[in-house]
């Protein structure tokens, strides 16, 4: 259990970073094409669209990740004020002062969170060994598409 003075020091730690955070998010606000002083898309070359399109992209990952971060670090001051800070939400159990140091806003323990990204890694898995070849029961007569399966299975396609 945490005292009251580390609690405070947390708490700082999390406005300090709250803060920072908002300001990222609002410095990368995805940008549009009239914010290129822009009226039409029309005449640019594609490369000058291709790196507008990138910049875009970087700035919209920025910031959806600042806000990411946002909802962490608002969820760990809600944990303060419930009492429930320095807690894995989900075995109970205290997390150590120096995760918590390193990650303020952690809300599992070590071993916790590294449950969970296994759970994850374990639910998103691609099946073992999909098949799309058409059944050699097939009874659609149409004997063409057994042919295509056998040339590919041959000499494999541009996927393989």
């Amino acid at each position: 259990m945490l005292s009251k003075k580390e609690l405070a020091y947390f708490e700082k730690k999390l406005l300090q970073l709250k803060e920072e955070t908002i300001q990222m998010a609002e410095a990368n606000e995805p940008l549009s094409f009239e914010d290129y002083g822009e009226l039409t898309s029309y005449d640019n070359h594609f490369a000058d669209t291709a790196t507008q399109l990138e910049e875009r992209e970087k700035q919209r990952v920025l910031h959806e990740t600042a806000n990411n971060l946002l909802q962490e670090v608002n969820e760990a001051l809600d944990r303060i004020k419930t009492g429930t800070y320095g807690v894995c939400v989900d075995t109970g159990e205290p997390i150590s002062y120096e995760r918590l140091k390193a990650l303020p806003y952690a809300k599992r323990t070590v071993e916790a969170q590294k449950e969970l990204e296994k759970e994850n890694v374990n639910e998103a898995s691609i099946p073992e060994d999909p098949s799309f070849l058409t059944p050699e029961d097939d009874v659609r007569g149409d004997k063409r598409i057994q042919v295509v399966d056998e040339l590919i299975s041959v000499h494999g396609n541009s996927s393989s």
